[in-house]
């Protein structure tokens, strides 16, 4: 008779078992967490894998809104609680949110379904404002570098701020000096300082230098300097300052000292 192949048996079960344990053991370590581990909607991040919705943001380096479904499959522009969205969030029908969002991506359209969106109620998170009294937006322009100007000689002062603008008074003739710098809200590096001067409307110079002099010819009635800043990533920040020209102590105003003119020592122009 043949004989048929002999069984491995309780030993080689006793051997097994301790390694099958510790094997279970493990697999929670290494498949759980799921969505519990990733960061939420709206949060900073570097990666798509760090985001609960499976995209970062590109350009706004934020987590970009989760797929959501409504109760029963109906959701409306107002917006309805789901599960699948985070406290203070709603899921609103994605054809009304698309375009406010701007950032989804890796993700399959539902017209039965939609996308979360953080409520004015709740109070928006940091980098969204409320767009309409309704739902927060994203502020696109959150991680553009920050400019910072100061200036020195025939008027001192500083400022600094995006896509800001600040009118300086300086007597004609006279010269200022101008220092640019800029901060990143992500820590890039930003080496690029690009400057445009309008003097008065009649002639346009550019500078790619962080430093620079001016001066406001007796002739002009401003000098207009737009500064441009641009990080490692080509994000840009604007900053624009006008230096009005006034007139020092001692000068006269228009012909022979009739006319109209603004004295530096005086709030207001003063016609004579």
């Amino acid at each position: 008779m043949k004989q048929g192949r002999r069984s491995a048996g309780p030993a080689v079960g006793k051997l097994l078992t301790p390694w099958l344990l510790v094997f279970c053991a493990c697999l929670p370590a290494q498949l759980g967490g799921g969505d519990d581990d990733k960061q939420a909607d709206g949060t900073r991040c570097d990666i798509d894998d760090q985001c609960k919705s499976g995209a970062c943001g590109r350009n706004s380096r934020l987590c970009t809104h989760s797929f959501c479904d409504c109760p029963g499959d109906t959701c409306t522009s107002g917006g309805e609680p789901s599960p699948d969205c985070s406290p203070g969030w709603t899921c609103v029908y994605y054809e009304t949110v698309l375009g406010d969002i701007g950032e989804v991506f890796n993700i399959d359209r539902d017209t039965d379904g939609g996308y979360c969106r953080p409520t004015c109620a709740a109070g928006c998170p940091e980098h969204y404002t409320c767009s309409d009294g309704q739902f927060c937006s994203l502020d696109s322009s959150w991680a553009d570098p920050v400019p910072r100007v100061e200036w020195s000689g025939g008027a001192q002062g500083s400022d600094a701020g995006r896509n800001r603008m600040t009118t300086v008074a300086l007597e004609r003739g006279q010269s200022v000096q101008l220092r640019a710098s800029a901060q990143s809200p992500l820590g890039l590096q930003v080496p690029t300082f690009e400057w445009q001067l309008s003097y008065g409307g009649q002639r346009t110079e550019m500078h790619s230098v962080s430093e620079l002099e001016i001066t406001l010819d007796e002739s002009s009635s401003y000098v207009r300097a737009e500064l441009a800043v641009r990080d490692t990533d080509y994000r840009t920040g604007l900053f624009t300052i006008i230096f009005e020209g006034c007139t020092g102590a001692g000068g006269t105003c228009g012909y022979e000292g009739s006319g109209c003119c603004n004295g530096c020592d005086k709030p207001k122009s003063t016609c004579l």
